[in-house]
């Protein structure tokens, strides 16, 4: 086989993944003080899941499953004194998002018998983690519900991949000069018929299949 006709298959096919999204590119998910990691599978199909260890240097979105008295204190006052609540004050710092279920929350459960003052005094720091971005969820379909929060790079890379065809001096263009490579089939589209001219960026890189396309079709090649 010729060894060209291998370097464009090859190229191909790691392009029709790539658009195709079979490569995965899930945000990540890191889980604090849970145990029973499963009761979060709801999410598996959204991000990557994975518990809190000390190798985890960050994340896209962070649940806390658990929080305790002393712990709400603690991030209230912007202070840690766990690898858990270090992790915590860093990613907001970094400007992740910050989950922490209601449930979970060990102050609530003294609510029939606290002193009201005791009490008011941990919801006001509940208040204080509000006030960092931190969320406090019931369920966690909140979650899945703003999905669009941590896709928007995906989005965007789906936008620039859009291709357009328009009319400049009598003749039609396909314009590509957001895609970075150029493949065959981008070129074999039905909307196609009556175009002239390909307008690709200056740094846009044309495999060899897509080359043969342009120049047996007679496409002129603009590079801007």
């Amino acid at each position: 086989m010729n060894y060209d006709n291998v370097v464009n298959l090859i190229v191909e096919e790691i392009y029709k993944k790539l658009n195709n999204n079979e490569v995965p590119n899930k945000p990540k998910a890191v889980l604090l003080w849970e145990d029973n990691q499963a009761k979060f599978d709801m999410l598996n199909n959204e991000f990557d899941i994975m518990n809190f260890d000390k190798n985890v240097k960050s994340c896209e979105i962070l649940i806390v499953s658990k929080l305790c008295m002393r712990g709400l204190c603690n991030l209230a006052l912007g202070n840690s004194t766990s690898d858990e609540e270090r992790f915590i004050l860093k990613m907001l710092m970094k400007g992740k998002k910050v989950y922490i279920l209601d449930e979970g929350i060990e102050y609530k459960r003294y609510k029939e018998t606290a002193p009201k003052a005791l009490y008011n005094k941990y919801l006001a720091y509940e208040d204080e983690l509000k006030k960092f971005g931190i969320e406090i969820i019931k369920d966690l379909n909140c979650i899945t519900s703003k999905k669009n929060n941590f896709i928007q790079n995906e989005e965007v890379k789906k936008d620039d991949c859009k291709t357009e065809i328009f009319k400049m001096d009598d003749e039609f263009s396909l314009d590509l000069k957001n895609k970075k490579l150029i493949s065959e089939s981008d070129l074999r589209k039905p909307q196609m018929n009556g175009v002239k001219s390909i307008i690709v960026s200056k740094k846009s890189i044309i495999t060899p299949l897509a080359t043969d396309f342009i120049r047996i079709h007679h496409l002129k090649l603009k590079r801007i």
